[in-house]
């Protein structure tokens, strides 16, 4: 399953303040208005060059359905402790993809890539494209300055985003808004870093967490300034043309 990871932060979470420490330092999250060529960010925008997880067969899938009261065989099936870190991040996936199901339609966890395409063109007809982060250059883990060479809009209004959530094989998490904006963001950073940056801008945050991430990074309120960020080499956005 690779190396545990935190999943990006739901609308309708808080964030700790332990959470918090050192998030100030990057441009996780940023207003619209600072995404313009000669802008400066400092982000880490690193190659991702572990193996991800691998998607299934919707029939596979289906063997499998992510339910908590299954947490148990979930756990035998892929040898995980039910004490560990990778059970904690597994029960985290599972919980969010059953709210995802029985709560909001506009919220769906893709178990494969057939119902992921299936997804997106349900919400956004049936010419759709996805859309993705690449990194180009030597590796770098560290935290340094990009400049905005150039920004590209390539949809508003209806973008469909998914972000890859831990499981033992590929699960995203997609979300439909009809309040995004996505820009194709062209950086220049140290070492030769050039990535060629998906970011989605949500219009309209007034639903959000108060305590969200993003309101803390940024020191705004709910609802009064577009937030933005930028997709990682995991995630993807469908588009339609």
């Amino acid at each position: 399953m690779g190396k545990p990871k935190e999943s990006f932060p739901g609308y309708d979470d808080a964030v700790s303040d332990e959470q918090l420490i050192g998030l100030k330092t990057s441009k996780l999250f940023f207003v619209e208005k600072e995404m313009r060529p000669g802008k400066k960010i400092k982000l880490h925008l690193s190659k991702d060059t572990t193996t991800p997880p691998a998607f299934v067969s919707r029939q596979v899938a289906n063997l499998s359905p992510l339910r908590s009261t299954r947490l148990d065989n979930i756990f035998e099936a892929f040898s995980v402790h039910p004490g560990s870190v990778e059970a904690k991040l597994i029960k985290q996936t599972v919980v969010k993809c059953e709210k995802a199901r029985d709560q909001r339609q506009d919220q769906y966890c893709a178990t494969s890539l057939e119902s992921m395409v299936d997804y997106a063109t349900s919400k956004l007809g049936k010419r759709v494209k996805p859309i993705s982060t690449r990194v180009n250059g030597k590796e770098s883990t560290a935290l340094q300055e990009y400049r905005v060479e150039g920004v590209k809009k390539l949809a508003a209004d209806n973008v469909v985003v998914c972000h890859q959530e831990y499981y033992a094989y590929a699960v995203h998490y997609c979300h439909k808004s009809s309040k995004i904006n996505a820009y194709e963001v062209s950086l220049v950073g140290d070492n030769n870093m050039r990535g060629d940056a998906i970011s989605i801008c949500h219009e309209d945050t007034a639903s959000w967490n108060p305590k969200h991430v993003a309101f803390q990074v940024l020191s705004v309120k709910p609802g009064t300034v577009s937030v933005c960020h930028f997709l990682v080499e995991d995630e993807v956005a469908w588009v339609a043309y």
